[in-house]
This record gives structure tokens, sequence and C-alpha cells, in this order.
């Protein structure tokens, strides 16, 4: 069977242990944007070299939407789009002389979402092993770029465990794998950024942003959490007797769980006004950044919030556990949130329809006009749907069961990922899916 990994800088030495323990019985095959990160020991690297600026091209559709999800476009103000038209054919051309079975890789960079546009027309299976949140050390296999698992092990999780989890989620007890912050030394971050600085200069400008714009961005993105921090109102303070409570986590950008898989809602800003235009008079809209936020809070953000009485600033630092405990109900495009409020059966609807919708009270909305007003007059009048123990345990059996044993990471940020334990996990769940392929 062909197999292609793609580059994904630090990521690529990750699937790399996995590919090695494959290629006895596969072909594997390399499709490298970022010339930083060849795999070293490795046959069938198939490098796109960099092209030059101004490259001649007839706008495409599907190109033009990829595009506008970028990182560098939406934040490092990056101007010219020639070169995803270039990396379209090389890709295509790559895909037809390869003929590859199955291709693995993120749903994040420029050239994933490329190569997933072109492995749909061509009827490739493409699939990204990310993780699937809980239970922790497991992933699933997202098909291209979406959240719809494909295949899953199957496997059981005993009533213990599952008591054991349900209990950890309500008491605030636990996190999903990729939430904890990991640690790396002054001089492993120090020689990353002068890698990521180096690869920069030497033409790889396409998923690296300009270092000097991005000195900007980072120093601007400071001055606006200061700003959000002396905007947000003090916890105590909110009357949560007198008001419906909605919370609005904003989710971190950028990232793939709202610029890619809910690309609809990106614009966090435009999804926050139409939450405030629509909910009720007596109803408050609570905002709480990620506690490691990045550029989701944006001036634009703090002019809407300054401007609506209905919208209230939550410090990133707060306890989320607090928040929950006066909340009414939680929106959410693709975030966590939602697993832990179907557990703490708190109200939730989701923008994107995820294996979550299948707990009763978590539903999804297709229209924030259209369907928010009648899922809070539900809760007015104490109709929206709750779950019972049994159903709690059924849906934490069934995210175990479209999901692997295994822990998806970037050994630049935790080493454990290429473990010996890990990676014979991880290689026992992509034998089972190359054996359904």
């Amino acid at each position: 069977m062909k197999i292609i990994f793609l580059e994904n800088r630090h990521k690529t030495f990750f699937w790399k242990k996995i590919a090695q323990n494959l290629s006895n019985k596969h072909e594997i095959h390399w499709l490298i944007q970022n010339k930083k990160f060849l795999p070293s020991n490795e046959n069938r690297i198939h490098f796109i070299k960099y092209p030059k600026n101004n490259i001649s091209y007839n706008i495409k559709n599907d190109v033009e939407e990829i595009i506008k999800i970028d990182r560098q476009i939406n934040h490092f103000q990056k101007k010219d789009r020639s070169y995803f038209y270039y990396y379209d054919e090389k890709i295509n051309d790559l895909l037809l002389k390869i003929e590859p079975d199955i291709v693995f890789g993120e749903s994040t960079a420029f050239h994933e979402l490329l190569t997933i546009n072109n492995c749909k027309k061509l009827n490739i299976k493409y699939l990204n092993p990310s993780s699937s949140r809980y239970p922790k050390g497991r992933f699933a296999f997202y098909e291209n770029d979406t959240l719809k698992p494909f295949e899953g092990s199957k496997e059981e999780m005993s009533e213990y465990e599952i008591n054991q989890l349900i209990s950890e989620i309500i008491e605030h007890k636990t996190l999903p794998d990729y939430m904890k912050l990991k640690k790396t030394s002054l001089f492993e971050r120090l020689n990353d950024k002068i890698l990521k600085i180096h690869s920069y200069y030497s033409g790889e400008i396409f998923n690296t942003p300009n270092p000097i714009i991005k000195l900007a961005k980072e120093r601007t993105k400071k001055k606006l959490l200061k700003l959000w921090d002396k905007l947000s109102k003090p916890f105590d303070l909110i009357d949560a007797n007198n008001n419906l409570i909605i919370l609005y986590p904003l989710q971190f950008q950028p990232e793939s769980n709202i610029d890619v898989w809910g690309k609809k809602y990106r614009d966090q800003v435009k999804l926050i006004k139409s939450i405030s235009d629509i909910i009720p008079k007596n109803s408050l809209l609570l905002v709480k950044p990620n506690p490691k936020s990045h550029y989701e809070v944006d001036n634009k953000l703090i002019e809407l919030i300054n401007s609506r009485k209905n919208i209230i600033a939550i410090n990133k630092s707060t306890n989320m556990e607090s928040i929950l405990k006066i909340t009414n109900l939680v929106i959410t495009v693709t975030g966590t949130i939602a697993i832990e409020s179907i557990i703490k059966n708190i109200p939730v609807v989701t923008l994107v329809n995820t294996i979550n919708n299948k707990a009763e009270n978590c539903i999804f909305i297709e229209s924030i006009s259209k369907n928010l007003p009648y899922i809070i007059e539900k809760i007015q009048k104490n109709n929206f749907p709750q779950i019972n123990h049994k159903q709690k345990m059924d849906f934490i059996s069934k995210l175990n069961m479209i999901s692997y044993k295994g822990l998806i990471g970037d050994p630049f940020l935790d080493k454990k990922c290429i473990s010996d334990d890990n990676i014979e996990d991880m290689t026992v769940a992509f034998n089972k899916i190359l054996k359904t392929i």
C-alpha cells in the first residue's frame, strides 16, 4: 500500500516514528513543504521547490475558499496569493504521480488544505489523526478537513473507568491532553525561533510569518490582553439571579478547530455580535478568552464589548467551574466545552454538527437568528433536554469506540508522544485503519 505523510514542522518527526514501523509492509512517501523539516534517512521524499513571486494563475473557487481561511493572509499581512495556485498544481501532479492509497496529515497549514482538496477530487482517502479530547490519551482519524471520525477502535471501557471519567469531568479534575501546558526550556525555545527565522530567510515564507510582523503582532497581543483584563467585569458583580446567563468561550486562533472545522464562524466578533443582537433583554452574554489566548482578542472585539451592555468580558484567568455554575446556556462552535457541558447537564448548542450532538442535551443549530430564540425559549420554560447517568455513560462509551489509544503530539512540545510505548500504540491504530482501506 502507498502512503503519503505530510510535513508539519516538528510533527513530521512524530509521523516519522510511526512511518518507520509501517515501512516493512507499506511504501512510504513524504510530501515536504518546509525543507528545514526533512525527515532524515528517508527515501521517497518529495520536496516542492519554493516558488517565485507573481505567478500567473486563473482563479479557482475551491482554492479561493482555502485562501479565505489561511492564517498568513488573516493574521500576518500576507498579500501574495499566487503561491496557492503554484502549490495546488504541484500537489495535484504529485498525487497523480504517486497514486497513494491514503494520505495522513493535519488540516492546518495551507499545503495540507490544498492536499485535502486535491485528494477529494482524486478520490484519495485523507485522514487527520487528532486528539479526540475525551477520554484522555486517545485520538481519532478525522476525514479530510472535518470532525467526522473515520472507523474507530470499537474498544469498550469498563463501567468503573466510565464512571471515574464522568466524576472527574463533573468535579473539573481532568483536562484533555492538549490543554495541559507543556514545558520547554529556554534553550529549546530559542533554538526553535532561530530555526523558524532561518527557515523564513531561506525561502519558506508561506507558512512561516515574517519575523518582524510576528514580533509586532505579539506585542500588540500583549497590549490587547491587558486591555481585556481592564475591561473584564469582576465575576462576583455579575447578576445571575435576574438574568439568563449565556456563555461563549472564545476559541483559540489561529487554530483548525475554528478556522477550518468551524470556518463558517471563524469571525468570532461577527458571531458574538449576532448572538448579542438576538438574545432577550434579561440576558447577559459572557465572553471568556482561552487561558492561553492568542490572536482571538482584537480591537474589534473590545470595541464591540464596550458598545454593548449585554456582553460581559470575563478575565481569562477566571475559573471556568465557577462560571459554569451560573451558566444557563453554553454556545460553542467546536469547543471541548461541549463535552463537559453534556456531562454536567448544562444546556449547550454547537454551531458545527459533530459526534457530540449524539447526546440529547447538546443541540446543533444551523442558524443563530432562526434557531437560538427557540433554544432560549426551551431553557426559560425548563424544557431543554437533560440526560440521565446511563445516557452519560453511553456517550462516553461512544467517544471511546470512535477513538484509538495513543497520544497525538508534537515532539517539540511533548516528548511523551515519541516514547516507545506511545509509538507502539499509534502503530497498532494505524495498522487497524490501513486494513480497512
